[in-house]
């Protein structure tokens, strides 16, 4: 992965023949750099509209999480560094250039590099992200354009290949799994993390980001990093979750043998 520093510096770039490349300047990495406190011409400053300019900020640092942001920023710089090195300028970008970058990615296999070109899903995933990026920097980048709609049609037709998809973990697996936890704290810890993600679904992200109450989410600072919360009932446990879509409840109920049950933590090493 290339370091985003490796892409900042001058807007005057060296292509790989020694010609000197004019070049846009690159988008900054976090979405409230690229949207800065700041009035439309016509509208006169004032302490109250410089308030909501900074909110504008706030409320656009937040709209994606840390690591989709590290994940923008990452396929952005591989794509500007691309363009450093074929001499061409990433902004605006010009369809045609990203035609040729995603053939670039899809034909790594050459006499000169014997590495296996990238998959679809890889491709289509890093056009998104530069697109993404491009429109915060204000240029759009118009994905149906033929240069470039055409060329991933292409790629799909010949590269595409079926989902590969893994086995779920079967009950047996999880009771597998917790007979090697031993019966200290740690193990405890481990085996409710376990059996929270298996009975109620749930991403590693949301069972490490759970609060015991709301009131120790609302404790973590404006920024909300918290995943949500637990809340504790007779007939099971309900979590309140935070999704990219907004809030979600998880209902999990009590388990039929308490050695596998989420909600009683069975510390009985003969049970």
């Amino acid at each position: 992965m290339v370091n985003p520093d490796d892409t900042a510096g001058s807007s005057l770039e060296t292509s790989p023949g020694g010609n000197r490349s004019t070049a846009s300047p690159l988008p900054a990495s976090g979405a409230a750099d690229r949207l800065r406190p700041g009035l439309p011409a016509p509208l006169p400053g004032s302490g109250a509209l410089n308030r909501l300019a900074a909110g504008v900020c706030a409320y656009a640092a937040g709209a994606l999480s840390d690591n989709t942001a590290r994940a923008y920023a990452a396929d952005w710089a591989q794509y500007a560094l691309w363009c450093r090195r074929h001499g061409a300028a990433p902004l605006p970008p010009a369809p045609q250039v990203i035609g040729l970058y995603l053939t670039d990615l899809t034909d790594l296999a050459t006499p000169q590099r014997r590495r296996s070109g990238h998959s679809v899903a890889s491709i289509e995933r890093r056009l998104y992200d530069v697109a993404w990026t491009c429109a915060q920097a204000g240029h759009r980048l118009d994905r149906q354009d033929r240069h470039v709609a055409a060329v991933l049609a292409g790629i799909r037709r010949r590269h595409a290949r079926p989902p590969v998809r893994k086995d779920a973990l079967s009950p047996d697996d999880i009771r597998a799994m917790l007979a090697t936890l031993p019966r200290d704290l740690r193990g405890l810890r481990d085996r409710a993390m376990l059996l929270l993600g298996f009975g109620g679904r749930l991403r590693r992200s949301e069972i490490t980001g759970l609060d015991r109450t709301r009131d120790d989410l609302d404790a973590g600072g404006a920024d909300g990093a918290g995943a949500g919360w637990v809340e504790i009932f007779p007939e099971g446990l309900l979590l309140t979750l935070r999704g990219k879509t907004g809030w979600r409840a998880v209902e999990i109920g009590r388990g039929s043998a308490p050695a596998t049950c989420p909600v009683f933590l069975d510390t009985d090493p003969e049970s």
